[in-house]
């Protein structure tokens, strides 16, 4: 079997800003605990601002020489990353009939009983999380690490693996 050939060129693009983003921002700003969503975290869909920087992406790609145009597009399964490819590759970004590959390997974090809470909700609702964040926060081989760039690394780690994954032959 041949080795997997890969890209010359790799862009990773996160999904731009969400209604999600924004709610998490007004929440912060209000001082209270929870986030205001009316949808479940996958289904958070682009603001408006989110909208208008994915079509900027892929306006940019437009003015482009074709071969720098990426010829593979992958998202999540989350609205917000499939709405950011799909505005990308209308916008001139990619061929427009170029398919959008959604892939589960690439979902966000996920929070558990923290998720839709605020920094002050973690602190109210669960001080014993507020406090392991805290001392994970302060300790010398955390600080050390993100001197050293760690959280790139971590970062990359993560990328590379769900790459090894996608990318036949590779891993």
């Amino acid at each position: 079997m041949s080795a997997a050939r890969w890209p010359e060129r790799l862009w990773i693009v996160r999904h731009g800003e969400s209604a999600g983003n924004v709610a998490r921002d007004r929440a912060h700003a209000l001082g209270v605990d929870r986030i205001d969503l009316s949808s479940r975290d996958v289904d958070i869909p682009l603001s408006a601002l989110g909208e208008e920087q994915a079509r900027a992406l892929g306006q940019w790609f437009a003015e482009q020489l074709v071969t720098d145009r990426p010829d593979v597009l992958f998202a999540s399964p989350y609205l917000r990353a499939q709405e950011t490819a799909r505005l990308f590759r209308a916008a001139g970004g990619a061929d427009g009939d170029e398919p959008i590959c959604i892939d589960e390997r690439l979902r966000e974090k996920e929070f558990g009983i923290l998720d839709g809470l605020t920094t002050s909700g973690v602190a109210s609702i669960h001080p014993e999380q507020a406090e392991f964040r805290r001392l994970l926060a302060n300790s010398i081989i955390v600080r050390r690490a993100a001197r050293a760039g760690a959280t790139l690394s971590f970062g990359y780690g993560r990328c590379s693996t769900r790459l090894r994954y996608i990318m036949p032959g590779s891993g």
